[in-house]
């Protein structure tokens, strides 16, 4: 080792444990700090305000320190004007008025302890003339009133007006890794009464039959997309949008009340008109569903074992026994390949999003959020079988979007594209829509023909559900890049209306049947509740659209 070398380590080690006057004497300090020495300037002045260490600077947006200006945070000399950091006790970050304390400080003082009490309570208990919504940073009031006139983002819902006056809004709702429904007390299975309704809709029965709804089956537009968020952990954007189609499927729309079943008396008429419940066909209720039959063939409300199976075996054949994305575009594929040739009334319009929405929900929400990429069959099964949720069953850690929603329609649509049109005295009688190329773009045009449907009903109903469009199905899905204007002109022409309603939605007077399921088997057993019977068909005043015969 060469002798600077050594003379190096040596000064060094000798710096850190030897008194200034020591090392000057033995010559090993630093010249310029020998020379500051000898002036007796010392080696810095500890009194002196440090201009090359400023204040952190605040990110403009968050009001939090910038990663930037994180390094500043050296330590000063102790001052007694800066004591601890204040956390707000809502949210547990750091309150904006205790960004600046972020240094070495001294032990918490009484008048500290006092201020700290005083800041929570004025979180808490801040009055109304107080609230602004402007602010960069929302108390908890301010939030809730933001999102109530101005809506989430500010700008998604307006304030609803004329026949919506009176609507509750949903709010947004935590999201992310949780045991659902967990040990929660109010939230565990409980089997549906005889006067509970329960629907076509495997996941919704679920919410109800686990209280996240009504337990009677009879819910509002705001609780839907509530527990919808806060169940399946999907955001804001499509809960509000599926809540709002169930209230344009089948609900009374001034009120926001509907039934997850069929047509029920707990549900008012304000506008004078039958209400039927979201398994109405048309909309939600579908052909080429997942676990249904076909309306044609009669039982289209029970449990259909058969179409259950047949989902299993894609699962196996296409997904390697997982019930994912392969697997669903091919039984969405083989389903309404099997509907348009079998089912002289099969209809595939301005719905056809929710064939592939559908399949979408299952592969993308459903899977146990501990492994949100294996939807495997004990994770699946459970919703449909048993309408309940699976054991040690954790919502998915990131929230399913409009936007993803809306590109995996799309995505599936393209897999096997599927002509959009419906069979009419004998032939299938393609519609005339242009189907877009994009991805998105496909899903755009299927939601905007859902949120365009209106009720060949009165016209107060028709006034209804043209202001449920342009209030809230339009500023939501503008808020995903999807424009209805865009589809405008074609959205009254992928629908037709029936004119013999099925009343009694298949659960209006009692419980879904479902199949039963025993969690320790890896087949699932049981029978569906009716035989496929075909069913008489009755005249119907149809509005098929414009179509090219």
């Amino acid at each position: 080792m060469h002798l600077s070398t050594l003379l190096l380590a040596y000064a060094s080690t000798a710096v850190a444990f030897c008194p200034m006057a020591d090392l000057v004497r033995r010559g090993l300090a630093p010249e310029e700090l020998k020379e500051a020495y000898l002036q007796r300037k010392g080696l810095g002045e500890p009194s002196k305000k440090r201009q090359d260490n400023p204040p952190p600077v605040l990110d403009p947006l968050s009001g939090l320190l910038s990663p930037a200006d994180l390094g500043s945070l050296t330590p000063r000399e102790k001052r007694q004007d800066n004591p601890d950091p204040i956390l707000d006790p809502l949210s547990g970050v750091l309150s904006p008025i205790g960004l600046g304390s972020l240094v070495p400080r001294s032990p918490r003082s009484e008048e500290h302890s006092r201020a700290i009490e005083t800041h929570i309570r004025s979180r808490l208990e801040e009055r109304d003339e107080d609230v602004d919504i402007n602010a960069k940073i929302l108390t908890p009031k301010a939030h809730k009133r933001h999102v109530e006139e101005r809506g989430l983002l500010g700008g998604i819902l307006a304030p609803l007006t004329g026949v919506l006056a009176a609507l509750d809004i949903p709010t947004p709702q935590d999201s992310g890794l949780k045991a659902i429904p967990g040990d929660d007390p109010s939230h565990q299975y409980i089997a549906p009464g005889p006067t509970d309704v329960r629907g076509d809709c495997p996941t919704l029965n679920t919410l109800a039959n686990h209280g996240y709804l009504s337990r009677t089956g009879i819910t509002t537009f705001a609780e839907a997309a509530n527990a919808i968020q806060e169940a399946y952990s999907m955001s804001f954007d499509i809960a509000v949008f599926l809540s709002a189609l169930g209230l344009l499927a089948g609900g009374d729309i001034p009120t926001g009340i509907y039934s997850i079943g069929g047509q029920d008396s707990r549900v008012p008429e304000t506008l004078g008109q039958p209400v039927y419940g979201i398994d109405r066909h048309g909309l939600f209720e579908i052909d080429a569903s997942i676990s249904r039959g076909d309306r044609y063939f009669g039982d289209n409300h029970s449990f259909n074992i058969t179409r259950w199976n047949a989902l299993v075996t894609d699962a196996n054949t296409y997904g390697d026994g997982l019930f994912n994305t392969d697997a669903v575009k091919n039984n969405a594929a083989n389903r309404v390949e099997e509907s348009r040739a079998t089912n002289p009334e099969f209809t595939m319009g301005g719905n056809f999003a929710v064939i592939y929405a559908t399949r979408a929900l299952l592969t993308r929400p459903l899977p146990n959020g501990t492994a949100p990429n294996t939807p495997d069959f004990a994770n699946i099964a459970p919703f449909y079988l048993n309408e309940t949720f699976p054991e040690n069953w954790f919502r998915i850690p990131n929230s399913y979007s409009l936007v993803d929603l809306l590109g995996d329609i799309g995505d599936f649509f393209l897999y096997k594209p599927q002509p959009l049109g419906r069979n009419y005295n004998g032939a299938f009688v393609p519609l005339n829509i242009t189907i877009p190329e994009a991805p998105a773009d496909i899903g755009c045009l299927g939601a905007s023909l859902l949120a365009s449907a209106a009720p060949d009903e009165g016209e107060a109903v028709v006034q209804a559900a043209n202001a449920l469009k342009d209030q809230i199905l339009s500023a939501v899905l503008g808020s995903a890049s999807c424009n209805i204007a865009d589809y405008e002109e074609t959205g009254g022409d992928a629908y037709y209306e029936t004119s013999d309603e099925d009343v009694d939605g298949g659960s209006g007077s009692g419980i879904t049947h479902f199949g039963e399921w025993d969690s320790q088997s890896e087949k699932p057993t049981g029978l569906s509740a009716g035989e496929p019977v075909r069913r008489r068909s009755r005249s119907r005043s149809v509005r098929a659209a414009k179509v090219n015969a």
